[in-house]
Protein backbone atom coordinates (compact mmCIF):
# COMPACT_ATOMS: atom_id res chain seq x y z
CA UNK A 1 0.00 0.00 0.00
CA UNK A 2 1.17 3.92 -0.93
CA UNK A 3 0.47 6.59 0.35
CA UNK A 4 1.55 9.54 -0.95
CA UNK A 5 2.79 12.94 1.60
CA UNK A 6 3.69 15.43 -0.33
CA UNK A 7 2.18 19.03 -0.57
CA UNK A 8 1.41 20.65 -3.11
CA UNK A 9 4.81 22.30 -5.04
CA UNK A 10 6.98 20.54 -3.08
CA UNK A 11 10.22 19.34 -4.96
CA UNK A 12 9.92 15.47 -5.10
CA UNK A 13 13.18 14.65 -3.51
CA UNK A 14 11.87 16.44 0.01
CA UNK A 15 9.14 16.18 1.98
CA UNK A 16 8.61 17.61 5.21
CA UNK A 17 6.38 18.71 8.26
CA UNK A 18 6.85 20.68 11.68
CA UNK A 19 5.90 20.56 15.18
CA UNK A 20 5.39 23.37 16.85
CA UNK A 21 3.81 24.22 20.47
CA UNK A 22 1.66 26.91 22.38
CA UNK A 23 3.49 30.08 23.69
CA UNK A 24 3.55 30.81 27.01
CA UNK A 25 4.10 34.72 26.97
CA UNK A 26 2.71 37.44 24.73
CA UNK A 27 6.11 37.82 23.70
CA UNK A 28 6.62 34.31 22.62
CA UNK A 29 2.95 34.46 21.33
CA UNK A 30 4.17 37.40 18.98
CA UNK A 31 7.85 35.68 18.38
CA UNK A 32 5.35 32.78 17.28
CA UNK A 33 3.20 33.72 14.78
CA UNK A 34 6.36 35.17 12.81
CA UNK A 35 8.16 31.94 12.94
CA UNK A 36 4.70 30.44 12.13
CA UNK A 37 4.58 32.45 9.02
CA UNK A 38 7.99 31.52 7.81
CA UNK A 39 7.42 27.77 8.67
CA UNK A 40 4.07 27.65 6.48
CA UNK A 41 5.98 29.68 3.68
CA UNK A 42 8.24 26.64 3.73
CA UNK A 43 5.48 24.59 1.55
CA UNK A 44 4.82 21.82 4.68
CA UNK A 45 2.75 18.86 4.37
CA UNK A 46 1.39 20.00 7.85
CA UNK A 47 2.46 21.54 11.27
CA UNK A 48 1.75 19.93 14.68
CA UNK A 49 0.68 21.51 17.76
CA UNK A 50 1.32 20.03 21.27
CA UNK A 51 -0.77 19.89 23.74
CA UNK A 52 0.06 19.46 27.18
CA UNK A 53 -0.77 16.96 30.11
CA UNK A 54 -4.47 16.52 31.33
CA UNK A 55 -5.30 19.17 28.80
CA UNK A 56 -3.20 21.96 30.43
CA UNK A 57 -2.72 23.55 26.96
CA UNK A 58 -6.68 23.18 25.79
CA UNK A 59 -7.31 26.21 25.06
CA UNK A 60 -3.53 27.50 23.80
CA UNK A 61 -3.18 24.49 21.73
CA UNK A 62 -6.76 25.21 20.00
CA UNK A 63 -5.86 28.94 19.57
CA UNK A 64 -2.84 27.80 17.73
CA UNK A 65 -4.06 25.49 15.76
CA UNK A 66 -7.41 28.29 14.49
CA UNK A 67 -4.15 30.49 13.98
CA UNK A 68 -2.60 28.59 11.32
CA UNK A 69 -6.03 27.89 9.80
CA UNK A 70 -6.83 31.34 9.30
CA UNK A 71 -3.28 32.91 8.58
CA UNK A 72 -1.77 29.78 6.64
CA UNK A 73 -2.50 27.55 4.08
CA UNK A 74 -1.11 25.06 6.07
CA UNK A 75 -3.29 21.77 7.17
CA UNK A 76 -2.64 21.48 10.91
CA UNK A 77 -2.78 18.88 13.34
CA UNK A 78 -4.08 18.49 16.42
CA UNK A 79 -1.89 16.31 19.58
CA UNK A 80 -4.45 14.88 21.90
CA UNK A 81 -3.62 13.36 25.15
CA UNK A 82 -6.01 11.19 27.41
CA UNK A 83 -3.98 10.71 30.14
CA UNK A 84 -5.88 12.28 33.33
CA UNK A 85 -9.07 12.91 31.16
CA UNK A 86 -12.42 10.81 31.18
CA UNK A 87 -13.45 9.63 27.48
CA UNK A 88 -16.49 11.97 27.57
CA UNK A 89 -14.10 14.93 28.37
CA UNK A 90 -11.81 13.50 25.54
CA UNK A 91 -14.39 13.13 22.95
CA UNK A 92 -15.78 17.16 23.73
CA UNK A 93 -11.96 17.72 23.00
CA UNK A 94 -12.37 16.02 19.74
CA UNK A 95 -15.86 17.59 18.96
CA UNK A 96 -14.09 21.01 19.81
CA UNK A 97 -11.49 21.19 17.54
CA UNK A 98 -13.56 19.67 14.20
CA UNK A 99 -15.74 22.60 14.78
CA UNK A 100 -13.07 24.75 14.12
CA UNK A 101 -12.43 22.45 10.93
CA UNK A 102 -9.53 21.03 12.25
CA UNK A 103 -9.33 17.66 11.22
CA UNK A 104 -6.15 15.73 11.58
CA UNK A 105 -5.17 14.38 14.65
CA UNK A 106 -2.05 13.06 16.42
CA UNK A 107 -3.09 10.53 19.08
CA UNK A 108 -1.57 10.03 22.18
CA UNK A 109 -1.65 8.47 25.54
CA UNK A 110 0.96 10.79 27.05
CA UNK A 111 2.97 10.94 30.04
CA UNK A 112 1.48 11.41 33.54
CA UNK A 113 1.44 15.16 34.28
CA UNK A 114 3.91 16.62 37.49
CA UNK A 115 2.66 14.26 40.42
CA UNK A 116 1.00 11.54 39.18
CA UNK A 117 2.93 8.02 38.35
CA UNK A 118 2.47 5.10 35.78
CA UNK A 119 0.84 3.19 38.55
CA UNK A 120 -1.50 6.12 39.59
CA UNK A 121 -5.38 5.38 39.22
CA UNK A 122 -5.65 8.55 37.53
CA UNK A 123 -3.29 7.51 34.78
CA UNK A 124 -3.78 3.94 34.73
CA UNK A 125 -7.40 4.20 33.82
CA UNK A 126 -7.05 6.37 31.12
CA UNK A 127 -7.83 5.66 26.87
CA UNK A 128 -5.42 4.16 25.67
CA UNK A 129 -4.02 5.53 22.26
CA UNK A 130 -6.07 3.23 20.46
CA UNK A 131 -8.99 3.77 22.22
CA UNK A 132 -8.27 7.33 21.47
CA UNK A 133 -8.12 6.43 17.68
CA UNK A 134 -10.97 4.76 17.68
CA UNK A 135 -12.75 7.44 19.45
CA UNK A 136 -11.86 10.23 17.43
CA UNK A 137 -12.97 7.78 14.41
CA UNK A 138 -16.41 7.53 16.11
CA UNK A 139 -16.99 11.60 16.90
CA UNK A 140 -15.61 12.27 13.36
CA UNK A 141 -18.50 9.95 11.79
CA UNK A 142 -20.76 11.99 14.03
CA UNK A 143 -19.75 15.01 12.77
CA UNK A 144 -21.44 16.88 9.87
CA UNK A 145 -18.03 19.11 9.22
CA UNK A 146 -15.48 16.32 9.53
CA UNK A 147 -14.43 15.57 5.47
CA UNK A 148 -14.09 11.89 4.84
CA UNK A 149 -10.05 12.59 4.24
CA UNK A 150 -8.53 13.64 7.85
CA UNK A 151 -5.74 11.40 9.00
CA UNK A 152 -4.86 9.93 12.45
CA UNK A 153 -1.23 10.15 13.01
CA UNK A 154 0.44 8.16 15.80
CA UNK A 155 3.77 8.34 18.29
CA UNK A 156 6.33 5.44 17.18
CA UNK A 157 9.03 4.95 19.06
CA UNK A 158 12.64 3.08 17.32
CA UNK A 159 14.00 2.91 20.27
CA UNK A 160 11.64 1.58 22.64
CA UNK A 161 8.48 3.42 24.79
CA UNK A 162 9.85 3.50 28.52
CA UNK A 163 7.23 1.09 29.36
CA UNK A 164 7.35 -1.90 26.51
CA UNK A 165 9.98 -4.89 27.51
CA UNK A 166 10.97 -5.43 23.25
CA UNK A 167 10.88 -4.38 20.17
CA UNK A 168 8.56 -6.57 19.04
CA UNK A 169 5.50 -5.54 21.67
CA UNK A 170 6.53 -1.79 20.48
CA UNK A 171 5.82 -3.07 16.52
CA UNK A 172 2.91 -5.37 17.58
CA UNK A 173 1.53 -2.02 19.35
CA UNK A 174 1.57 0.10 16.54
CA UNK A 175 0.65 -2.76 14.20
CA UNK A 176 -2.66 -2.56 16.55
CA UNK A 177 -3.04 1.46 16.29
CA UNK A 178 -2.72 1.08 12.13
CA UNK A 179 -5.71 -1.18 12.43
CA UNK A 180 -7.68 0.76 14.71
CA UNK A 181 -7.27 3.61 12.07
CA UNK A 182 -3.97 4.95 11.90
CA UNK A 183 -2.69 6.22 8.77
CA UNK A 184 0.56 7.68 9.82
CA UNK A 185 3.55 7.36 12.82
CA UNK A 186 5.68 9.92 13.89
CA UNK A 187 9.09 9.11 15.69
CA UNK A 188 10.22 10.35 18.49
CA UNK A 189 13.74 11.67 18.84
CA UNK A 190 16.93 9.82 17.67
CA UNK A 191 20.26 10.34 16.83
CA UNK A 192 21.88 7.42 14.39
CA UNK A 193 19.66 6.26 10.67
CA UNK A 194 19.99 2.96 11.34
CA UNK A 195 17.55 2.98 14.77
CA UNK A 196 15.00 4.25 12.19
CA UNK A 197 15.52 2.25 9.18
CA UNK A 198 15.77 -1.31 11.39
CA UNK A 199 12.85 -0.73 13.52
CA UNK A 200 11.00 0.65 10.05
CA UNK A 201 12.20 -2.75 8.01
CA UNK A 202 11.41 -4.88 11.32
CA UNK A 203 7.65 -3.34 11.48
CA UNK A 204 6.96 -3.72 7.92
CA UNK A 205 8.02 -7.72 7.87
CA UNK A 206 5.32 -7.41 10.51
CA UNK A 207 2.46 -6.03 8.52
CA UNK A 208 2.82 -2.48 8.98
CA UNK A 209 2.15 -0.53 5.62
CA UNK A 210 1.35 2.96 6.71
CA UNK A 211 4.59 5.63 6.51
CA UNK A 212 6.84 6.10 9.29
CA UNK A 213 8.05 9.76 9.38
CA UNK A 214 11.27 10.17 11.11
CA UNK A 215 11.43 12.96 13.70
CA UNK A 216 14.87 15.10 14.23
CA UNK A 217 15.45 18.67 15.64
CA UNK A 218 18.91 20.22 14.99
CA UNK A 219 19.93 21.20 18.67
CA UNK A 220 21.32 24.64 19.14
CA UNK A 221 23.08 23.86 22.69
CA UNK A 222 24.54 21.49 24.78
CA UNK A 223 21.24 21.79 26.83
CA UNK A 224 18.88 20.93 24.44
CA UNK A 225 21.58 18.22 22.82
CA UNK A 226 21.07 16.69 26.70
CA UNK A 227 17.53 16.73 26.92
CA UNK A 228 17.28 14.92 23.55
CA UNK A 229 19.53 12.49 24.42
CA UNK A 230 17.46 11.81 28.10
CA UNK A 231 13.93 11.57 25.50
CA UNK A 232 15.65 9.73 23.41
CA UNK A 233 17.06 7.34 25.67
CA UNK A 234 20.60 7.07 24.05
CA UNK A 235 23.64 8.86 24.58
CA UNK A 236 23.93 12.05 22.05
CA UNK A 237 27.12 11.63 19.39
CA UNK A 238 29.93 12.16 21.12
CA UNK A 239 31.32 14.15 18.14
CA UNK A 240 28.34 16.89 18.39
CA UNK A 241 28.86 17.18 21.96
CA UNK A 242 32.44 18.06 21.94
CA UNK A 243 31.86 20.40 19.16
CA UNK A 244 29.00 22.07 21.56
CA UNK A 245 30.99 21.92 24.01
CA UNK A 246 33.99 23.69 21.94
CA UNK A 247 31.32 26.30 20.69
CA UNK A 248 30.91 27.26 24.32
CA UNK A 249 27.71 25.29 24.73
CA UNK A 250 26.09 26.48 21.58
CA UNK A 251 26.22 26.60 17.45
CA UNK A 252 23.54 26.21 15.43
CA UNK A 253 25.32 25.27 12.59
CA UNK A 254 26.74 21.73 14.14
CA UNK A 255 23.24 21.14 14.85
CA UNK A 256 21.93 21.40 11.14
CA UNK A 257 24.58 19.99 9.59
CA UNK A 258 24.38 16.62 11.74
CA UNK A 259 20.53 16.64 11.41
CA UNK A 260 21.54 17.35 7.34
CA UNK A 261 23.33 14.20 7.08
CA UNK A 262 20.65 12.23 9.15
CA UNK A 263 18.03 13.34 7.17
CA UNK A 264 20.11 12.40 3.52
CA UNK A 265 20.78 8.59 5.27
CA UNK A 266 17.14 8.28 6.02
CA UNK A 267 15.88 9.33 2.85
CA UNK A 268 18.18 7.56 0.86
CA UNK A 269 17.27 4.49 3.19
CA UNK A 270 13.70 4.89 1.98
CA UNK A 271 12.04 7.30 4.84
CA UNK A 272 8.92 9.00 2.60
CA UNK A 273 9.68 12.25 4.60
CA UNK A 274 11.07 14.35 7.51
CA UNK A 275 9.55 15.77 10.75
CA UNK A 276 10.95 18.61 11.89
CA UNK A 277 10.64 19.18 15.93
CA UNK A 278 11.47 23.14 15.44
CA UNK A 279 11.12 24.73 19.39
CA UNK A 280 9.05 27.23 17.81
CA UNK A 281 12.12 28.51 15.67
CA UNK A 282 11.90 28.28 11.89
CA UNK A 283 15.98 29.54 11.39
CA UNK A 284 17.36 25.84 12.06
CA UNK A 285 14.70 24.01 10.21
CA UNK A 286 14.56 26.15 6.83
CA UNK A 287 18.25 25.88 7.30
CA UNK A 288 18.41 21.74 7.11
CA UNK A 289 15.61 22.28 3.93
CA UNK A 290 18.40 24.39 2.15
CA UNK A 291 20.25 22.14 2.67
CA UNK A 292 18.68 18.99 1.25
CA UNK A 293 17.59 20.92 -1.92
CA UNK A 294 14.33 22.62 -0.90
CA UNK A 295 14.22 26.16 -2.18
CA UNK A 296 12.37 27.97 0.57
CA UNK A 297 10.84 31.42 -0.73
CA UNK A 298 12.59 34.73 -0.07
CA UNK A 299 12.38 35.94 3.44
CA UNK A 300 9.10 36.85 5.26
CA UNK A 301 8.98 40.42 5.94
CA UNK A 302 7.36 40.59 9.61
CA UNK A 303 3.89 39.39 9.42
CA UNK A 304 0.96 41.67 9.56
CA UNK A 305 -1.26 39.05 11.00
CA UNK A 306 -2.29 39.01 13.96
CA UNK A 307 -0.20 37.27 17.01
CA UNK A 308 -1.31 33.84 18.15
CA UNK A 309 -4.19 34.90 20.65
CA UNK A 310 -2.82 32.92 23.68
CA UNK A 311 -4.05 35.55 26.76
CA UNK A 312 -7.16 33.07 28.06
CA UNK A 313 -6.11 30.69 31.04
CA UNK A 314 -5.84 27.19 29.72
CA UNK A 315 -8.31 24.99 31.39
CA UNK A 316 -6.34 22.44 34.06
Amino acid sequence: MSIELIAPGTPASVRFSFEVFPARTSAAALALGYAVQHLAAAGPEFISVTYGASGSTRDASLDLLKYLRQYTDVVPMAHLTTVGMTPDEVRAVVAETLEADIFDFLALRGDPPRGLREGDAEVAGSLSSVDLIRLITEVRAESTRAPAGGRIAVAVYPNGHPLSRSRSEDIDWLVAKQEAGAKLGITQLFFHADEYLSFAEEAREAGLHIPLLPGMMPVTTLGQLRKVAELAGRPAPRELERGLEAAGGTSPDLGVAHTVELARKLLAGGAPSIHLYTFNRHEQVTAVLRELGHVTPHPLAPPTAAPVDQSRPAKA
